[in-house]
């Protein structure tokens, strides 16, 4: 548990639960200025490491929608593939029935008996309605070919735009990856510096709270509001700052405050 307590010219503590007992800390302006830097750098490097912690969840949504969509074209294109062949067999279902009907014509001259012709006729009768009923059927698998085509289409299109989002957010993920890098390599020996003559106690605080605060933890505040989660600080510990006696908590983020 810490606890901002007093401020004293260059001077304040920080209170810390060691051993079963609350033990002061001193901390110079100095060290305050230090882990300010330290802070700067951190901010930074958090930054980066948080946008890159980002691009592989966006990178699985936009790689399962891509695979939905894909999914959903395979589907259509065995429906494609399913009413393409129920036209082919109504097509050949017209082209028997014009056959039957040639035949039924040859029937009814060759007829010898009056049965004879009047199953020519109801052959001929059967094949007709055949041939309406059957291209009634192609009708509808024509409209519906049109609408599943246009739909494949459209999700084409969808798959393309997917897929360049992926390549692109995978380039940015190349480049923040090297950008983060840069900034360890550029910082490494600068932080490790300014961490060594920085307090243990204090260090050992500052680490545990700075990626809940995007290594922002102690913060300065301006026009009354704190600048970490932009909410006005009440009068009373808004006044205390002002004295310069003391540092205080932001009562809506918790972030340690301070008078720049």
């Amino acid at each position: 548990m810490f606890q901002i307590t007093t401020f004293f010219r260059r001077k304040f503590y920080i209170k810390i639960a060691h051993l079963g007992k609350m033990v002061e800390i001193n901390i110079t302006k100095e060290v305050l200025d230090k882990i300010l830097k330290l802070q700067q750098i951190d901010s930074q490097i958090i930054g980066l490491e948080k946008k890159l912690k980002e691009i592989p969840e966006e990178l699985k949504r936009l790689t399962e929608l891509l695979e939905k969509r894909k999914r959903k074209v395979q589907f259509i294109e065995e429906n494609i593939a399913q009413l393409s062949q129920k036209r082919r067999e109504l097509e050949e279902v017209i082209s028997e029935s014009y056959k039957l009907i040639e035949e039924a014509k040859k029937r009814k001259k060759t007829a010898k008996s009056l049965e004879d012709y009047k199953t020519a006729i109801k052959l001929k009768y059967q094949a007709e309605k055949n041939i309406i009923s059957a291209n009634n059927q192609i009708d509808a698998i024509l409209k519906e070919l049109n609408n599943l085509f246009r739909e494949k289409e459209t999700l084409l299109k969808t798959i393309e735009e997917l897929e360049r989002k992926i390549a692109k957010k995978q380039e940015e993920k190349k480049k923040l990856e090297k950008a983060l890098a840069k900034k360890i390599k550029e910082f490494g020996k600068q932080r490790e510096e300014i961490a060594k003559s920085i307090p243990p106690e204090i260090l050992k605080f500052y680490e545990e709270k700075k990626y809940e605060f995007s290594g922002n933890v102690f913060v300065p505040v301006y026009n009354r509001t704190c600048s970490g989660c932009s909410m006005q600080i009440p009068s009373a510990q808004y006044t205390k700052l002002l004295r310069g006696k003391t540092l205080v908590r932001c009562p809506n983020c918790s972030r340690i405050l301070y008078i720049k």
